[in-house]
């Protein structure tokens, strides 16, 4: 009830202004509504084009109206799924953001810092489901859309199913508990060597084990 319609409109460039002066909307308004030129829409929410953060609005995005012959359900199609470069480059990256992440908040609870251990593992989990979503070549939903998502859609594997993921992710931002971050990184290192991204977690010698949990 208390939601917006999002619409993004897209227009020719020289017509830009006056629709913008026509159409747009501000923010908070129960429809708000977004003019986008279309030379440029072509990059909206892909790498490099600074709106990366918004490209999950068009994963389910409703395309009321294409004057231009399919041309801009093309462009939604692409920004909706990760191509294989995309999803491989993303995965890799994000994986290893996660184990810093991991990695920081492990070290700082073996030395008595209960708040930055708290505060790291809970900057882990984003990277985490970054690299889960990606190697499904699906673009990470913004967190409120998170459980939606995985009931909709579930990502394949027991460990990802979505009562158990939840259940960890809610435990580790509510209380970094190591065991539980132990037990994730053990499912996460076991599917990143299964798609290819061993690599990744081998950088991390010599410190692999103990982030498995064994050893000291």
């Amino acid at each position: 009830a208390d939601s917006d319609f999002d619409v993004r409109l897209v227009v020719a460039d020289e017509s830009f202004e006056e629709c913008v002066e026509r159409y747009a909307t501000p923010h908070g308004s129960p429809v708000e509504v977004f003019v986008l030129r279309l030379s440029s829409f072509a990059r909206t929410g892909l790498p490099g084009s600074g709106s990366e953060w918004d490209r999950y609005s068009y994963v389910r995005a409703e395309l009321v109206l294409d004057k231009l012959d399919g041309a801009i359900a093309g462009l939604v199609a692409d920004k909706a799924t990760l191509t294989e470069d995309e999803a491989r480059s993303l995965a890799s990256n994000a994986l290893d953001d996660y184990v810093n992440s991991y990695y920081r908040s492990a070290r700082n609870q073996q030395n008595g810092l209960a708040l930055g251990s708290q505060l790291d593992a809970a900057d882990s989990i984003g990277p985490l489901l970054t690299t889960l979503f990606a190697l499904d070549r699906r673009v990470r939903p913004f967190n409120k859309f998170l459980a939606f998502e995985l009931e909709l859609e579930p990502l394949p594997g027991d460990a990802w199913a979505a009562d158990r993921l939840l259940a960890r992710v809610r435990t580790i931002v509510s209380s970094g508990d190591l065991p539980t971050q132990q037990e994730l990184f053990r499912d996460v290192e076991a599917l990143a060597r299964q798609r290819d991204l061993a690599d990744v977690i081998d950088g991390w010698e010599p410190d692999v084990a103990w982030l498995r949990g064994a050893g000291g």
